[in-house]
């Protein structure tokens, strides 16, 4: 490739070699060539400007500490696609002044590559000014600077980066700079470069083309979320980038990558030549589907009839898989959340301590970043197991009458379907009473900030087949629908958590006479003596109650998945429930809610606080007291027979002396 003959930066780009030991002898071309030629060199910065990914692939170096000694400066060849990609929304980022949101494996580059793009701009674009923060003053600058050709200070720095790419730049590139503490200016054109640790005062008073907020996962929740909050001031095209850490899905960062408000580029593992070789997933136990199938096909005969994401059955070919020293993970996706795997992930997660470690840096789980409370593998298989759409989505409607609540019907025929139903209804939409039921609640003060819900279960089949989840219901219609839902399903045992708006709950409760209710008791003590409290109370802390009401669950959960059931179990289908799960973590001898979603989606919520676990979790604490029915002595009689009369007349009857007690 002659540089005379070159007419477009996508040209160059394009004939200029990615192999290691070619690329290398064309740079020392090029730039011999370009040292003598000012017009040339003038051209070549057009060029690199217009497609940076020249300046990457032809002009910038960068430092890998995991090379071998002599091997460690090594020219910056952009791998594809991603990497190339991520150039061009970085530059496009800047150019149109609009944010950018990273979502990186570990060592895929991206930090490097937006230092080196902010030197780009700086070294080529007059009086730009950018602003690069970390979470510790440490990783932005340790007054790195350049001695005699060397560059002085840690390499974890943003501004070693920063400085590697402008010392190690082609000979004939000559720029005067000023360097201090955490600032860079270049003094041929005024573009500066300003660091700060990302505190509550981050870019406060400042002003820059584009800020780079590095690690912001790692930043405490309130902190991020203020910078995130107030760094639009500063700048409109803010770059946030990092892995995941211990906050898990609650943190901002988390949110972010799920606003759908702002760009989000992928760099994992899955797209780096070097770590992708053998891609396959495992979406069922036992079952495997090869991405890379001519990896395989190049090291065994077996695979040379088998397509590119055909399902495959491990087991009858394991023992001529291991003639081959090929092995697969085929769980089902359990250990991996699901997603993909390769020859080098298996041996990656191996080496690891920690499932933590693989979640947050390689595999970009936020769920698994955290220290979950509910195993994050029985929530997998809980999802491939029970997970069901609602036979019925509608409402429960219903009349109040001389203060009784009457005249109950469930409708799908409303725009209000709040009320899912997993099961069978008659033809009236009424669910078979011959079982017991319990009713749980988890109250909200209606002003939209979180849901008030109510959870079904049934003691019989111990499955949960009603939920209702409502952000805007006032607490005292919550108690009438609550009322309402259990005489609906034959007068089922009633259970809510009495803290908070519970008390105005209660109130109503028994304003209407429902008492087969369950009366607050202590869980740890040996008498389980009673209280004088209705509903149940939460406590918080290590020994609390809603420590022991989530291990209950935590237990019923896992037990619904054994072939052989042999203690309470508890089936769930709901998916908004198996995603606040997830929520539920370990924050220093507590358990934490960060919610997954600024926003539940079904319901409107400002925040989803979990709210549908506490309900589902009440109804295990529940099944202490509200056992199965007998369906032998539950027979329900035919309808206009003798006994079914008799038992209109019986209810009746109650339902006068129950109005007579309440009028005196």
């Amino acid at each position: 490739m002659k540089f005379s003959t070159v007419d477009t930066p996508e040209l160059f780009l394009k004939a200029f070699p990615k192999d290691l030991k070619e690329n290398i002898e064309k740079r020392q071309e090029l730039h011999s060539y370009l040292a003598t030629d000012k017009d040339a060199q003038k051209v070549y910065l057009e060029m690199c400007f217009a497609k940076p990914q020249i300046a990457f692939n032809s002009a910038f170096w960068v430092y890998d500490a995991d090379s071998l000694p002599g091997y460690r400066n090594r020219p910056f060849i952009l791998r594809e696609p991603k990497q190339v990609l991520f150039v061009d929304r970085i530059k496009d980022a800047i150019d149109s002044q609009h944010d950018l949101v990273a979502d990186k494996s570990r060592k895929e580059g991206a930090t490097e590559i937006i230092c080196k793009m902010y030197t780009l701009y700086w070294w080529l674009s007059p009086l730009t000014s950018f602003l690069v923060g970390s979470r510790k003053e440490d990783l932005v600058d340790q007054s790195v600077e350049i001695k005699e050709g060397i560059i002085v200070g840690p390499h974890q720095c943003l501004f070693h980066k920063i400085l590697y790419a402008i010392n190690t730049l082609p000979a004939w590139v000559k720029i005067n700079f000023m360097k201090k503490h955490k600032f860079l200016q270049n003094l041929d054109n005024g573009a500066m470069i300003e660091g700060e640790a990302t505190n509550e005062s981050f870019g406060a008073g400042n002003r820059a083309v584009s800020v780079l907020v590095d690690e912001v996962a790692r930043i405490e929740p309130q902190i991020a979320q203020n910078i995130i909050d107030n760094i639009r001031e500063t700048s409109k095209c803010c770059i946030y980038n990092s892995t995941h850490f211990k906050w898990g899905a609650g943190h901002p960062y988390a949110k972010l990558l799920r606003s759908n408000k702002i760009e989000v580029v992928t760099l994992g593992f899955e797209d780096n030549p070097e770590k992708n070789q053998g891609l396959y997933c495992s979406p069922s136990a036992g079952i495997i589907q090869i991405k890379d199938i001519d990896y395989y096909r190049k090291r065994c005969n077996l695979f040379n009839n088998i397509e590119s994401m055909q399902l495959i059955a491990v087991d009858p070919i394991k023992e001529e898989l291991r003639e081959y020293d090929i092995h697969f993970v085929a769980d089902g996706g359990e250990l991996n959340f699901g997603r993909d795997r390769s020859i080098w992930f298996d041996a990656e997660e191996i080496r690891s301590q920690s499932k933590m470690d693989i979640a947050q840096n390689i595999l970009r789980v936020p769920q698994g970043s955290a220290d979950m409370f509910f195993n994050p593998e029985i929530v997998h298989r809980l999802r491939s197991t029970y997970l069901v759409r609602p036979q019925y989505k509608g409402q429960l409607k219903f009349d109040i009458i001389k203060n009784k609540v009457t005249n109950i019907q469930f409708t799908t025929i409303t725009p209000e379907k709040l009320f899912y139903w997993w099961g069978k209804l008659d033809g009236n939409f009424k669910p078979d009473i011959t079982h017991n039921y319990i009713v749980a609640c988890d109250i909200s003060r209606g002003t939209g900030a979180s849901n008030s819900v109510l959870a079904v279960c049934n003691v019989n089949t111990q499955e949960i087949l009603g939920l209702y989840a409502n952000p805007y219901i006032d607490v005292s219609d919550f108690a009438e629908l609550a009322i309402a839902t259990c005489k609906w399903l034959g007068n089922a045992y009633l259970i809510w958590e009495a803290n908070g708006p519970g008390d105005t709950f209660d109130k109503r409760i028994t304003k209407y006479g429902y008492n087969r209710v369950y009366i607050n008791r202590n869980e740890r003590s040996l008498k389980h003596g009673r209280s004088m409290y209705r509903g149940w109370r939460s406590t918080p802390g290590q020994n609390g109650s809603k420590m022991d009401m989530l291990t209950q669950l935590d237990a019923a959960l896992t037990e619904s998945l054994k072939d052989t059931r042999l203690y309470r179990y508890l089936i769930l289908h709901d998916e908004a429930t198996m995603n606040e799960l997830e929520d539920y973590m370990f924050d220093v001898h507590k358990i934490d809610v960060r919610a997954s979603n600024s926003l539940d989606e079904t319901t409107g919520a400002e925040y989803a606080h979990g709210d549908r676990v506490i309900a589902v979790g009440l109804c295990v604490l529940a099944m202490n007291e509200a056992h199965p029915a007998d369906l032998r002595q539950t027979k329900i009689p035919p309808v206009n027979s003798f006994e079914h009369r008799y038992r209109q007349w019986q209810g009746e009857k109650e339902e006068n002396k129950q109005y007579i007690r309440e009028r005196w």
